[in-house]
């Protein structure tokens, strides 16, 4: 046998140690699971292989299965009330439901809650409410700052009640509860004294995970009994029945403490956890087993690790199954509540309808991050592509990924089998007066429409006048001028050639439809040699005044065959006639 020496291992081995089919070669031990951080993780052949697997969803819910391998699971979500919601904050609780909705089809028996965290303190007043009035607030649970306007039950009741008509609209049902519900009605207790009587156990878990070397020696905040702040509170001592605590003035730097000293029971409402704690205390009471959290919480050391360590080694409860998402942002930036930043959420439903935006949120992987831009294309390309998932399942259209992604993105009551015609076109035909848009739909339909599709064409009428008015580019927004527009008078000679040439072809058009018109434009446009920019642009411009807008051929069709001949055969003599 030949050796050969292995510098990096400074050994003799066989020389036949180089040939890849050599009997005594050890292989590279391949991975056993399958990495879920790829957004196309569903292409893969292992996973298209298994019947029913076609999207991320699904791989979630088959990994959740395998991990915990449990007849029924809890799945929970959370926010803290400290404003109206932001778009952001729907992806949470969009991406929990669907993992119910598909533990639930397979036979698992699954509760979905959602927690208002609203035992948390107000740490910034929203830029839509008035500092003055808030201001002294800061620093008090969410659950005791008094509602903006007057008859709801709190500052944190009024915000979250909204964000629940925000999540219902989508499609979200969970059972929703509150953290002062927890605190007030003693669930909490038993946590709350584990953790006070472990105390020394935790700080050194703080320290061993995230390199903490915080002050606080228990991991609790009291409600002060003076000033009613649970931000500004410290504990300086437990004798298993009462903490001692003192309000710093100058703990946090939004808010002063009164400097009040006392002694209370931290049971029954009269304290809080601290988050990291809270979250695996909250895990044990609650019984969870499914969660997933923004990605900023899974960084090494973060807050995530510290609740993992804390829920396993003090509440000897195992970790929840981990769902690390990414961001939705908007302008490039994340979205938060209490600063005021983005889109918010009841703002989102108003840029797309319920069943468009969870669509999006459903369509996009949990690991991919997406900054959304109402403005340019956005909108149109996203309803394209959900009235193609639509059509897929209907089995209309082979693309078993997207008809899986419809199913997981239907909210109650949503149609799959109504007319549905093309958002853009809907958006130039508004733009039109003399169109009947019922009469254009039905003969695109080829019959009459049902009650249910004028109700979704209705819906888009809606959709496509607010996106006009706010968000669609300036080449989608135009007016059919009455009469033919000044700009009309710089047209070249080539170019009044070409609409003199077009009208002799629109009066012989053996039918008066986009796709045909469309197509003559083209064939002109090759025959006379002539760039796009010049075609289309002389169109433009003897119809609406400006060098841009929606596709020609279906312009000139949803106009009058007579005023279309007429304004063709005076823009083709504007420059002679001026």
């Amino acid at each position: 046998m030949r050796w050969r020496w292995k510098r990096h291992a400074r050994r003799w081995v066989p020389g036949c140690h180089r040939r890849r089919r050599c009997p005594g070669r050890r292989k590279r031990a391949r991975p056993s699971r399958i990495t879920l951080s790829l957004p196309s993780i569903w292409a893969h052949p292992r996973i298209q292989a298994r019947r029913g697997v076609c999207v991320w969803v699904d791989l979630l819910v088959e990994e959740i299965l395998k991990a915990r391998g449990l007849k029924a699971h809890v799945v929970n979500d959370a926010w803290s009330p400290s404003g109206y919601a932001h778009m952001g904050s729907l992806r949470g609780v969009v991406l929990h439901d669907a993992i119910t909705r598909g533990l639930r089809e397979r036979g698992v028996e699954t509760e979905f809650i959602y927690g208002f965290d609203d035992y948390d303190p107000l740490d910034a007043v929203p830029p839509y409410l008035d500092r003055e009035q808030f201001a002294p607030y800061l620093g008090v649970p969410l659950a005791n700052v008094p509602a903006p306007p007057p008859g709801a039950a709190s500052f944190a009741d009024f915000y979250s009640r909204r964000f629940i008509e925000v999540y219902e609209r989508l499609g979200c049902s969970p059972t929703p509860y509150w953290g002062s519900d927890l605190y007030r009605g003693g669930r909490m207790n038993e946590a709350i004294r584990r953790v006070l009587d472990r105390a020394a156990e935790i700080m050194e878990i703080d320290r061993e995970i995230s390199g903490s070397r915080r002050a606080e020696r228990h991991p609790l905040q009291v409600i002060c009994e003076a000033c009613g702040k649970i931000a500004t509170t410290l504990v300086v001592g437990w004798d298993g029945e009462e903490v001692s605590y003192e309000c710093l003035p100058e703990k946090v730097t939004w808010t002063r403490g009164c400097g009040h000293r006392g002694r209370r029971s931290p049971f029954d409402g009269a304290a809080k956890l601290i988050y990291r704690v809270e979250w695996a205390a909250k895990w044990w009471v609650l019984g969870v087993t499914v969660e997933g959290a923004g990605k900023d919480h899974f960084t090494r050391g973060g807050s995530h690790d510290t609740a993992s360590a804390v829920v396993e080694r003090i509440f000897n409860y195992p970790t929840p199954f981990p769902i690390p998402y990414e961001f939705l942002l908007v302008g490039g930036r994340k979205m938060s509540g209490s600063a005021g930043r983005g889109v918010l959420a009841h703002e989102f439903l108003e840029i797309l309808r319920p069943e468009l935006a969870r669509f999006l949120m459903v369509r996009l992987h949990y690991r991919e991050q997406k900054n959304f831009d109402p403005g340019g294309e956005t909108i149109p390309r996203l309803y394209d592509e959900y009235d193609r998932a639509a059509r897929a399942f209907l089995g209309q259209v082979d693309d078993p990924e997207l008809a899986r992604t419809y199913w997981y993105a239907r909210t109650d009551g949503a149609r799959p089998d109504v007319a549905r015609p093309r958002f853009s076109k809907v958006a130039y035909l508004v733009q039109i007066p003399s169109v009947q848009l019922e009469a254009a739909v039905a003969e695109e339909k080829g019959g009459p429409l049902t009650a249910e599709d004028r109700e979704e064409l209705a819906q888009r009428v809606g959709d496509a006048r607010r996106w006009l008015a706010r968000y669609a580019p300036d080449a989608y927004r135009f007016e059919v001028q009455p009469d033919l527009p000044a700009p009309a008078g710089g047209l070249s000679a080539r170019q009044q050639e070409f609409l003199a040439r077009l009208a002799q072809v629109a009066e012989q058009a053996e039918s008066w439809r986009g796709e045909v018109l469309h197509s003559r434009i083209h064939d002109l446009k090759a025959t006379m040699g002539l760039v796009p920019a010049e075609a289309f642009g002389a169109i433009y411009l003897a119809f609406l005044g400006k060098t841009s807008g929606p596709q020609a051929g279906w312009l000139l069709a949803a106009l009058d065959r007579e005023f279309v001949l007429r304004r063709l055969k005076q823009a083709a003599g504007a420059r002679a006639g001026s």
